[in-house]
């Protein structure tokens, strides 16, 4: 079985190249793709945003057998609760900015499919909730819902968007790599690490703390790989 490990930036791979040893392979495609020794785990970095992130993720599992999905990165955060550093299991996805209410559809809802929330795999999300408990990190782990679109969202934008969807956090690829998931029949669940909270102050916070957030989800996935 091969484990798929999708992310947006090379900055929230980093840690976990150095830490898995992962080696470049020379697919000639045009994502970076990684993978281990023994090439039991992939990482791809399929670039911002959902067409980059459905595209990168469609290469990687039309080329290799990959069985199990855990799509990584920083998001900001929406929820109430939810601090800088703190991470947040998706338990599911939607893209808040899939509009066919004129045509009849519910907000979200992407026609074809009639999908609102791609759901993640309970059992990924079950030993990821488990992983959590294990790690020693002084911030909150918990499962909640991502909001995917292509914008980063800043002002009051956020608490508008929670208001809409009761999303905990907003990034731009979790509901396209959920979505593709969904297509090609593979289990996921998204591991995203709160890098700003999606208000005035996101900008400046995301620049200032992609690597701390990254740092707490990387010890996060690398419990969790050790489990699945």
């Amino acid at each position: 079985m091969t484990l798929g490990i999708v992310c947006a930036m090379q900055a929230e791979i980093d840690v976990l190249r150095d830490s898995l040893e992962l080696r470049e392979l020379g697919s000639g495609s045009p994502w970076d793709l990684y993978a281990t020794r023994r090439e039991d785990t992939l990482a791809l970095v399929s670039g911002v945003g959902k067409v980059s992130a459905a595209a990168g993720l469609s290469y990687l599992l039309s080329h290799y057998k990959v069985t199990r999905l855990i799509g990584i990165g920083v998001a900001g955060g929406i929820a109430e609760d939810l601090r800088i550093g703190d991470i947040v299991i998706c338990r599911g996805a939607v893209q808040h900015d899939m509009d066919l209410t004129a045509f009849g559809y519910e907000l979200g809802m992407v026609p074809g499919v009639r999908i609102k929330e791609f759901k993640a795999d309970r059992a990924l999300v079950a030993k990821a909730v488990a992983a959590a408990q294990e790690v020693n990190l002084s911030v909150q782990i918990r499962p909640g819902l991502a909001l995917s679109g292509d914008k980063f969202i800043a002002r009051d934008e956020g608490a508008k968007l929670r208001q809409l969807y009761r999303g905990d956090c907003v990034d731009m690829e979790t509901a396209a790599w959920a979505h593709v998931a969904h297509l090609f029949g593979v289990p996921w669940v998204g591991i995203r690490s709160i890098s700003d909270q999606a208000d005035g102050e996101a900008p400046a916070n995301f620049k200032a703390f992609l690597s701390q957030a990254v740092e707490n989800m990387s010890h996060l996935v690398l419990r969790l790989l050790e489990t699945t």
